[in-house]
């Protein structure tokens, strides 16, 4: 385990208290109207892992453990949240201690059930878990359980040296097991109950989310006596509402808006790269619906990566703003990236054209489906790409839908979609858990490959390295394996762009997730 930065810490809970000591003297402390394009359908903080959930469930819940971004924007170290204390007590068994001052958003108690409960086989990794979206952070648990008031033990399979970081991810959300229980499942999920700093009014998801501060959180008072989070689609009227003073901070702004925006009177703009890697899949399945899919031949595949000049294209639409990573080779991943590795596919149409004669590919036109305005330039780039996919022969047509339902919907040969990157200094997500034996890649009714077994089996030996040289070692050789079967292609890394009112102060960190506590938010001259 990395050391913990208690210099931080301190000043992290000394500012808490001071805030939360002079918002509780103010009499009209402000509330917020957050514009965002959507809502996710359920706030069950596992059950609806999504970029938009995302931008809601970290104010209303608390996690084990957070990643110290603070200190270092890659977040490479953990420290304590709900938990005080984590530690490898045996080889597959890891014993986490408790906060025990914390309540949930009804008065009551958090305990080390709740968290046995969160996590617990019922919930998250059994046959039939009830989120089942958090299975993937689950691979490998076999036990949890409450061992005192404010002690759980998790045992997995294997030695897992890694583990602790998970617990910075959806599967480290505690929630109240007495009101789950008492509500049940698809309750919970349209009205939640967490410890987070705000707590839960009323949700409609076609229209709004409203939370009030939780001023018992035991962080401190939040700086927002409420928060709305309201759906407006359209780009251009949340921008209207923000400059009109009805909004005080809208999400997405397009990046040739941005100076638009900057010069609007009372608004002020940030921009972040974000730990989220906009992406497309190749459909490699033969289907009811595709029966004779010439996606199958990896040829074709890798023909279609080396066609692309995703530097260009990045450079193009972002500017300096972000890049365009090889496979699996990012920051967040500490002593694990490489800023000189290169992808074994990279732009080269010459090759592409071999690769492409190798396929036997007939021409047939090839469909993708893509979200509408839901990753910011990735239509634009898609129209590039399919360009330059028709320079070496490859016919390529984009279907713009509405939702996510109807881009899953077959047949379909490419599928947009984004991969993030939650944990601390090491590769484990996205590479394995977001293409191995428990991902939606795999086992969600959009599936979009197979995984070879070569892949599965590299992917084991890489979750039970124990030491740092023998985990790279497997982290590369499974980053190989993927480029050798070439399942998607990544595009950059993301951007997220908010404009806000300028009497707030506003951060967030390199994560694809929005906090309005008392670390991230607070009103102007606080």
């Amino acid at each position: 385990m990395k050391p913990i930065r208690t210099l931080f810490l301190a000043a992290v809970f000394a500012t808490a208290s001071t805030l939360g000591a002079g918002i509780a003297g103010a009499q009209d402390r402000p509330s917020m109207t957050f514009a965002v394009d959507n809502l996710w359908p359920t706030m069950d903080p596992v059950a609806g892992i999504s970029t938009t959930g995302g931008r809601v469930h970290w104010n209303l819940f608390d996690t084990l453990l957070r990643r110290n971004l603070h200190a270092d924007e890659n977040g490479t170290e953990l420290i304590p949240w709900l938990a005080t204390k984590w530690e490898r007590t045996s080889p597959t068994v890891w014993t986490i201690t408790l906060r025990d001052d914390v309540t949930f958003h009804d008065g009551k108690p958090m305990t080390a059930e709740d968290v046995a409960f969160s996590m617990s086989e019922k919930r998250i990794w059994g046959d039939k878990p009830e989120a089942p979206r958090g299975k993937r952070y689950a691979r490998g648990i076999v036990r949890v359980e409450a061992t005192g008031p404010h002690t759980v033990e998790i045992e997995t399979a294997s030695p897992d040296p890694a583990f602790a970081n998970r617990l910075v991810t959806p599967l480290g959300f505690v929630l109240p097991k007495h009101y789950y229980e008492e509500v049940g499942a698809d309750a919970f999920g349209q009205s939640p109950m967490g410890t987070g700093p705000y707590k839960l009014v009323s949700f409609d998801p076609s229209d709004k989310l409203v939370a009030v501060a939780n001023d018992n959180w035991w962080a401190g008072k939040p700086p927002a006596s409420e928060i709305t989070w309201k759906v407006v689609p359209e780009y251009s009227t949340r921008f209207a509402g923000l400059a009109a003073g009805e909004f005080d901070m809208i999400v997405g702004v397009p990046t040739d808006q941005v100076p638009v925006v900057e010069n609007t009177p009372g608004v002020k703009v940030l921009s972040q790269s974000i730990e989220n890697y906009p992406m497309f899949a190749f459909n490699m399945m033969a289907t009811e619906e595709l029966p004779d899919n010439p996606l199958q031949d990896v040829n074709l595949r890798k023909a279609m990566v080396t066609a692309i000049d995703r530097d260009a294209i990045t450079e193009a639409l972002w500017g300096g703003a972000t890049f365009t990573p090889a496979p699996f080779n990012f920051p967040e991943y500490g002593a694990y990236y490489d800023p000189d590795r290169k992808s074994r596919y990279s732009y080269n149409p010459e090759m592409a054209k071999e690769l492409l004669a190798k396929s036997g590919y007939d021409g047939r036109e090839l469909v993708w489906h893509i979200t509408r305005g839901f990753y910011p330039n990735y239509e634009t780039a898609a129209e590039i790409m399919i360009e330059q996919w028709r320079d070496v022969g490859i016919n390529v047509r984009m279907k713009v839908v509405d939702n996510f339902s109807l881009a899953y919907k077959r047949p379909f040969h490419l599928l947009n979609m984004s991969m993030s990157s939650e944990f601390s200094g090491d590769p484990y997500r996205p590479l394995w858990l977001d293409w191995g034996p428990n991902s939606s890649r795999v086992n969600a009714k959009h599936k979009t490959w197979a995984a070879t077994p070569k892949f599965y089996e590299l992917g084991e030996a890489f979750e039970s390295a124990e030491d740092f040289d023998s985990r790279k070692a497997a982290y590369l050789a499974l980053v190989d394996e993927w480029e050798n079967v070439t399942p998607g292609m990544y595009l950059w890394r993301n951007v997220i762009t908010y404009a806000y009112r300028d009497n707030w102060d506003f951060t967030t960190g390199s994560v694809a997730r929005t906090l309005f506590d008392h670390l991230h938010l607070q009103p102007s001259g606080q």
